[in-house]
C-alpha cells in the first residue's frame, strides 16, 4: 500500500471548482481513449434490494495515466421530504501496484460527468440554434444538465419543467428564470416534449410511473438526452427516430441484440434490460457510442474505428 492515501471529501471535490468546459473536454478525451483501446470500463455490478433501492459498482481503467478506479453508488427510493437519494464514492488505485491512492466523494462528479456526456452528444447532434428545452425530472441531474447545456447551446431562451413534484418543478423553473430564461412548469409530460428543440429526461431508478412518454411527441430534428436507461419512454416509441446513439449495453449484450430490441420497440433482449439512448429525429440507424462487452465484437471494432476518427463524438447521456 502507498505510504499516503489522499482523501477528498465531497466538499473538497466541489470546492476544487473544476469548470464544466474543462470537465466536458476531459470526458471527451476519455471516450476517445476508450475508442483507441487505452481506456476500458467494465459492466457495472448491481445489487438490487427493492424498487429504487440498489447498490452499484462501476470499475474502469485508464492505462496511459496508470490508474484504475471504481465508483460505488448507493441509491434509495425517493423520500417524502425530497432529500438525497443517491450517494457515491470513488476509489482510485495505482495500475501497476494495485494499491489505492485516493478516495473521494462522488456526488458532484456523478452529476457533472453525466451532464458532460449529454453535452458532448448535443454538440454533435443538437441544432446549434436551439432555443427551447424541456426537462422531465427536475432534480440534481436536471440542474447539472441545465448548467452544462447552456455553455454549448447559448441560444436557449425557454424552459419547460415537468416533475413528479410540483414543488421541485417550480424550484427548477425559478432557477431558470434567475438565469435569465423564460420558464414554466407543467404536470403533463407531453408539454415538456412536444415542439421543443431539446428534451432532457432524468427519471430516477424506482420512479413509480414508467414509460409515460410517447417518443412520437419529439419534434423533427430535436435532440433528446435520455438519462437513466431511457426508462421514461414507451417501448414502441424508439423506431420512429432516424438515429439512436446508445452509450453502452449491460449484461454482456452485443450491439446486434440492442439494435434488434430498438427496432422492434423493446427495451429488453432475451429477458435482459439494455441501456438505451441518445436519439434524434425520424428512422432507424442504431449505433453505439462505446463498444458493448460480450458478443458482437466485430461491430464494436467498427465503432472503435469510427469513433477514433472523430474524438469527442463518443458520448452518451447515461449513468
Amino acid at each position: 500500500m502507498h505510504d499516503s492515501l489522499l482523501y477528498l471529501s465531497e466538499a473538497d471535490v466541489t470546492g476544487a471548482d473544476i469548470s464544466l468546459a474543462r470537465l466536458r473536454d476531459t470526458v471527451a478525451a476519455v471516450f476517445a481513449a476508450q475508442a483507441r483501446g487505452t481506456a476500458q470500463a467494465a459492466s457495472k455490478s448491481v445489487l438490487t434490494l427493492g424498487p429504487g433501492h440498489v447498490f452499484q459498482a462501476k470499475p474502469g481503467v485508464m492505462r496511459a495515466e496508470g490508474l484504475a478506479g471504481m465508483k460505488w453508488i448507493g441509491q434509495i427510493p425517493p423520500v417524502p421530504n425530497g432529500g438525497q437519494t443517491l450517494s457515491s464514492l470513488i476509489v482510485l488505485s495505482d495500475l501497476k501496484s494495485g494499491a489505492p491512492v485516493a478516495v473521494m466523494g462522488g456526488d458532484w462528479i456523478t452529476a457533472a460527468r453525466t451532464a458532460a456526456m449529454t453535452v458532448i452528444a448535443a454538440q454533435k447532434l443538437a441544432r446549434a440554434d436551439s432555443t427551447s428545452i424541456g426537462f422531465l425530472g427536475c432534480g440534481v441531474q436536471a440542474r447539472s444538465h441545465f448548467d452544462a447545456l447552456r455553455l454549448v447551446l447559448p441560444g436557449l431562451k425557454e424552459v419547460v419543467a415537468c416533475s413528479r413534484s410540483a414543488a421541485s418543478a417550480e424550484r427548477f423553473a425559478a432557477m431558470a428564470r434567475a438565469a435569465g430564461l423564460a420558464a414554466r412548469t407543467t404536470r403533463e409530460p407531453r408539454q415538456a416534449v412536444e415542439g421543443l428543440d431539446v428534451v432532457i429526461t432524468t427519471v430516477p431508478e424506482g420512479a413509480e410511473v414508467l414509460e409515460f412518454v410517447d417518443t412520437a411527441w419529439v419534434a423533427p430534428g430535436a435532440f433528446v438526452g435520455a438519462v437513466m436507461e431511457a426508462r421514461h419512454a414507451a417501448r414502441d416509441g424508439h423506431p420512429c427516430h432516424r438515429r439512436t446513439r446508445a452509450d453502452a449495453c449491460a449484461d454482456g449484450l452485443g450491439t446486434h441484440d440492442v439494435r434488434g430490441a430498438l427496432r422492434s420497440g423493446s427495451r429488453r433482449s432475451g429477458g435482459r434490460r439494455f441501456q438505451g439512448a441518445q436519439f434524434s429525429d425520424a428512422t432507424r440507424d442504431v449505433q453505439f457510442l462505446r463498444p458493448c462487452a460480450g458478443r458482437s465484437r466485430r461491430g464494436a471494432g467498427r465503432l472503435r474505428d469510427s469513433v477514433a476518427e472523430r474524438p469527442g463524438h463518443a458520448a452518451g447521456a447515461l449513468s
